[in-house]
């Protein structure tokens, strides 16, 4: 079993999948796990082009259910996965921050990014920052960066968890449950990027999605 492979979970990222996995290649030697959520553009193709192993959904299920489908494929296979965006906003040269952290102390460690109304859209900033607030008091221990999808995650730990959410809530979700359940959580400085990509998460119904799982969490 290797130690570490890298996750990517995409769709529709056909404008960006290529020059990011490219870029991975240049840098490292891991393993590249990407998983295709129903694209229906040549983000399947170019995946199997440049990917160790690539994985589809005929139907767009989510973020949440991508990654944790793609978690449980690499299971057996890696003791370690770190999830990247297929967006362009997680930068391949940030993957030996993960590693550099004396990973092996944690089940999950984050990609804290540098957030400020310079770097970060408006709506992203205050949405992230009361997100990972109010994460952080559920899980009763610091969460630092809810979420940042660049992340990385000990796998047998990750599929312990109860996780109830598919969508972009999932993310929080795993860090509340993994608080709660006395996992280690860490984390380590990435570089924040925006580009021309254009988010998929909603600010309306993805907020109102979290505060549907923070209820359930809290009731359950």
């Amino acid at each position: 079993m290797k130690k570490i492979g890298i996750l990517i979970p995409a769709f529709n990222e056909g404008s960006h999948i290529e020059e990011l996995l490219r870029t991975i290649r240049s840098l490292t030697t891991i393993d590249i796990n990407v998983f295709d959520d129903g694209s229906d553009d040549e983000t399947y193709l170019i995946a199997k082009k440049y990917a160790d192993n690539v994985y589809k959904h005929e139907i767009n299920c989510g973020k949440g259910k991508t990654l944790l489908d793609g978690i449980k494929k690499m299971q057996g296979h890696y003791e370690y996965a770190i999830l990247m965006d297929a967006d362009g906003q997680h930068r391949p040269m940030d993957i030996n921050s993960f590693i550099d952290n004396d990973y092996k102390k944690y089940d999950i460690i984050i990609g804290k990014r540098d957030m400020n109304f310079k770097n970060m859209p408006f709506d992203r900033y205050f949405t992230n920052r009361l997100t990972t607030l109010i994460t952080s008091i559920f899980a009763n221990t610091r969460t630092y960066d809810s979420q940042s999808g660049f992340r990385m995650v000990r796998i047998n730990s990750i599929l312990n968890l109860p996780i109830k959410t598919f969508k972009f809530q999932m993310e929080s979700e795993m860090l509340i449950k993994a608080g709660i359940m006395r996992m280690k959580i860490g984390k380590t400085k990435v570089k924040t990027v925006y580009g021309d990509e254009i988010s998929k998460i909603n600010p309306i119904k993805d907020t109102l999605r979290f505060i549907k799982m923070t209820l359930e969490v809290l009731w359950l």
